[in-house]
């Protein structure tokens, strides 16, 4: 028996609703209010004593406190006496700085992932992390949930027209994992720079695009710029259509704008982030990380 504990926001609800219906686990929606200070109270009102508790929090927006959340609610589930306390992060905040790369740089997600743990979270599943090795950090049991795939089988995208590409070699695995998925081929897009222009070129580093209907695969769609870029030269060399799937649409201020210039009018989107634009259609992956999440906990 699961308790499903929701977040304040809305879609950390909608999020908890789901996974709930998926994992045969009871609702439960704890008081929050904030203090004229600023700081946060939760007041978990249903009983989970002798139960998992799934505390389920996207970390975005307003990062520092969803964090802070967080830690609230285990501590608050630790002390009402659930089994084991576990933590549903659809965006775990500060996960992209994965590494020192300057001296004097915290590992961002190394800080967040301890301070959790330490809250009292023995389990974290969280939606497609930046690098999944950097969950490592989490001295508990932490699954990187990637949703590529699954989204495919919901929009119903399938057939051999199709190609998979990341926006760069880094990004090549989700690429890879979404074309063996589809039964098709994949590349990476690679940026070569001019050495007396300066100017950028980009191309896929094997792939002939032409005719082929293009799905650019990546964790997060912020800027746009990279993406608008990439879908101007795969126009260029013939592609017959673009699809932009990403596991975050988060698109900062002037994104969709910039998408829209490059003729992309549509991003796929886990609905891990508020849908802050008419150009993102959310896919509800909770029953994904439901199932995964079972699997850890059996």
């Amino acid at each position: 028996m699961y308790a499903v504990v929701s977040g304040p926001d809305e879609v950390s609800r909608a999020f908890a609703k789901s996974l709930a219906n998926s994992i045969n686990g009871s609702l439960c929606e704890p008081q929050y209010k904030e203090f004229p200070d600023g700081e946060q109270y939760i007041r978990v009102t249903c009983d989970v004593k002798g139960v998992d508790a799934i505390y389920v929090k996207t970390m975005i927006p307003r990062q520092d406190s969803s964090v802070v959340a967080s830690l609230l609610a285990a501590d608050s589930l630790k002390a009402s006496g659930a089994n084991r306390v576990i933590l549903v992060a659809p965006y775990l905040a500060y996960a992209r700085q994965d590494r020192q790369f300057l001296q004097g740089e915290p590992v961002s997600v190394r800080s967040v992932l301890r301070a959790l743990w330490s809250a009292g979270f023995t389990h974290i599943a969280t939606v497609e992390v930046h690098k999944a090795e950097s969950l490592r950090q989490f001295p508990g049991v932490a699954l990187n949930v990637r949703p590529y795939s699954y989204m495919a089988d919901i929009l119903g995208i399938s057939g051999p027209n199709y190609v998979v590409l990341s926006p760069d070699l880094g990004a090549l695995e989700r690429a890879k994992s979404l074309a063996e998925h589809l039964g098709t081929s994949y590349d990476y897009i690679e940026k070569q720079r001019d050495r007396v222009t300066g100017e950028i070129t980009m191309r896929p580093k094997q792939l002939d695009v032409a005719g082929k209907d293009v799905i650019i695969v990546d964790d997060i769609i912020s800027t746009g710029g990279t993406v608008a870029k990439a879908a101007e030269m795969l126009k260029e060399q013939g592609a017959r259509s673009i699809i932009v799937m990403v596991a975050h649409a988060v698109l900062a201020q002037g994104a969709e704008e910039r998408l829209r210039s490059a003729g992309i009018t549509q991003v796929y989107a886990a609905n891990t982030t508020p849908a802050q634009s008419s150009i993102v259609k959310q896919v509800d992956v909770a029953p994904l990380v439901a199932k995964e999440l079972s699997k850890a906990l059996a």
